[in-house]
């Protein structure tokens, strides 16, 4: 009987000890595995849970002080409208100091009335519909689990308002115990428009006379002139700024930046690690600076995904510096059906997709075409790696392929630009082509990568003419005829890494390559076309394929910069045929051919 009893007992406690083990992990996980989906229709400012519809809980500015009071007592919902956008410590401001001077707006500063959609807690929120002049708005500070943007024919446009259409925002830029990701839901087409989040002065109100050795020339008289500009807040107030900070070098002072300030750039911005993935067509365009930019690590994956960035900067950028952050977020990787990233031919400067760490392309087709001047297709500071997918980028400068990347690639470093609409061709062994490229900017540096680049003897031409199915000017197949066989002078960017022709030494050569993304997706698919003028497009446009940026004549190009590149360069090119091996696949000073 007391065998009976024991045996009893014991079953008992296992099954408590089960139980209670289940308890826990139900516990520690309850938020990461929090599936509820909100609905959230932009246009009409509702939201859908469990088949009931409400209307969103709005805040105007009238209602500025309820807000306030319903913040500081955690009574607001998790999702709630605002027509002003709240930085954690009072209603965001227009003006960067620039537009401040510019504009010849006296003393003033008013506050940005937009119609943003702020979000706050964990769950997945689709959102459907059309919002113009507004931004969505989330906040991950004390975040509680993932939070998933599922885009369902969505549009939003800032309408000329500088700031994000999208903005993901934290004090702590290292925060990564949950995770942001915008998901772009299959069969819909989704188009996101905006830019840059303006900055504005952090320097406290009673401390500003501690700044004024930090500013000199103009920048010291706007600072005295423009004091209620930056004493916008007391240093209480900054301690509850919501926004990742940034503390200015003095060289970004010379404009009459604050030497303290938050600030986003992109189209969509995030201060913390964002993921993008989803089966869907994602299209952005930044009207004012970056296309989607991050202070942390910025992900797409899946292998699938079309997406189209424009910009008038960098269209992909990790921005945070690692010398100054040693526990940086700052590696960009991208796994998608297509990536296309080209920087507008009147912008100032732009690289097509940039890294502060370390950029690794797993698969995809990836366009990335830069400013012309002085920026690169590929960019990263700790090495660009690519393991798969068919990649083409050109630009002025060139940053180091890692030798390391599990794909062969070529690196074509012209001795004059390549002017646009010109065709650059190159042939295998057996005269196939394996691709061709015609686009609309110059370009003095062209990076293409696929997994039908061979360890082989290639032949590369100029001009000629090209007829078949291109993607933003690139042709896989096609009927070519030949035009002007070209050669190089020498193999390889001399001077190792970031070597000549402009290249930018950043360290590729101690860094170890990331692993490969076995999930990759290089099927080619074009994304839809961009349609003509400034307005969004319907979402029901049948467009297949997507016009770039206009040509302009490229009278704003860094010529001094450029003829410095051509003097340096051998430009006697007696080698024609461009070998790829285990250690070359780069060549420069490439020109007209010429027998020895």
């Amino acid at each position: 009987m007391k065998k009976k009893y024991k045996i009893l007992s014991c079953i008992i406690l296992c099954l408590i000890v089960l139980v209670s083990a289940c308890l826990i992990y139900i516990f520690m996980n309850k938020d990461k595995t929090n599936t509820k989906t909100i609905k959230v229709d932009i246009t009409n400012l509702t939201y859908t849970v469990d088949g009931a519809t409400e209307n969103i809980k709005t805040y105007k500015l009238d209602d500025y002080d309820s807000f306030v009071s319903d913040f500081n007592n955690n009574k607001l919902p998790d999702i709630y409208v605002t027509y002003f956008l709240f930085d954690g410590a009072g209603a965001y401001k227009t003006y960067d100091l620039d537009d401040f001077i510019e504009s010849g707006n006296d003393l003033y500063v008013d506050t940005l009335e937009s119609t943003v959609i702020n979000i706050k807690s964990s769950a997945n929120y689709e959102l459907s519909g059309e919002l113009k002049g507004g931004m969505i708005a989330v906040n991950t500070n004390d975040l509680d689990g993932d939070i998933n943007l599922i885009l369902n024919n969505v549009k939003i446009d800032t309408d000329s308002k500088k700031i994000p259409a999208i903005y993901v925002y934290n004090k702590n830029i290292s925060y990564d115990k949950y995770k942001v990701s915008i998901t772009a839901k299959e069969n819909t087409k989704n188009y996101i428009e905006g830019g840059k989040l303006k900055k504005v002065s952090l320097i406290a109100k009673e401390e500003l006379s501690n700044y004024t050795n930090n500013y000199s020339g103009d920048s010291s008289t706007w600072y005295g002139k423009y004091t209620n500009y930056y004493g916008v807040y007391s240093k209480s107030e900054i301690n509850k700024v919501l926004f990742a900070t940034v503390t200015a070098d003095r060289e970004d002072l010379a404009d009459g930046d604050p030497y303290y300030y938050y600030k986003a750039s992109g189209a969509i911005s995030s201060d913390i690690d964002l993921t993008f993935d989803g089966k869907g067509y994602l299209e952005v365009t930044s009207k004012n600076k970056e296309g989607i930019e991050s202070k942390g690590n910025l992900s797409f994956t899946g292998g699938y995904g079309d997406y189209v960035i424009s910009s008038q900067d960098d269209c992909l950028n990790t921005t945070t510096d690692s010398t100054e952050n040693k526990n940086a977020h700052n590696n960009l990787t991208i796994n998608v059906n297509s990536l296309t990233a080209i920087v507008s031919l009147d912008a100032d400067e732009g690289d097509a997709i940039d890294s502060n760490g370390i950029l690794t392309i797993n698969g995809g087709t990836i366009i990335a075409l830069a400013k012309p001047g002085q920026d690169a297709g590929l960019d990263s500071v700790n090495g660009t790696y690519i393991n798969g997918g068919t990649v083409i980028a050109t630009g002025d400068m060139y940053d180091q392929i890692n030798s390391d990347s599990k794909q062969n690639f070529i690196v074509l470093s012209f001795a004059s630009q390549i002017k646009e609409k010109g065709i650059i061709a190159l042939l295998d062994s057996n005269e196939e082509l394996k691709f061709a490229f015609e686009t609309d900017r110059a370009y003095k540096t062209l990076i293409f990568s696929s997994k039908d680049l061979s360890e082989e003897n290639y032949a590369l031409y100029k001009d000629g003419s090209i007829s078949g199915t291109s993607n933003n000017g690139l042709y896989l197949s096609g009927s070519y005829e030949k035009g002007t066989i070209l050669g190089y002078s020498s193999t390889g960017m001399q001077g190792g890494p970031g070597g000549m022709m402009g290249g930018r030494n950043n360290g590729n050569d101690r860094m170890t390559p990331p692993d490969q993304n076995e999930n990759n997706n290089n099927s080619q698919m074009t994304p839809p076309e961009k349609p003509d003028g400034n307005n969004m497009p319907n979402q029901n446009d049948n467009n297949n394929q997507m016009t770039p940026p206009e040509k302009n004549d490229g009278d704003n190009q860094n010529k001094e910069f450029v003829n410095s590149m051509e003097s340096n360069t051998n430009t006697n090119p007696t080698n024609k045929d461009f070998t790829i091996n285990g250690i070359s696949n780069m060549f420069s000073g490439i020109g007209e051919f010429k027998e020895n």
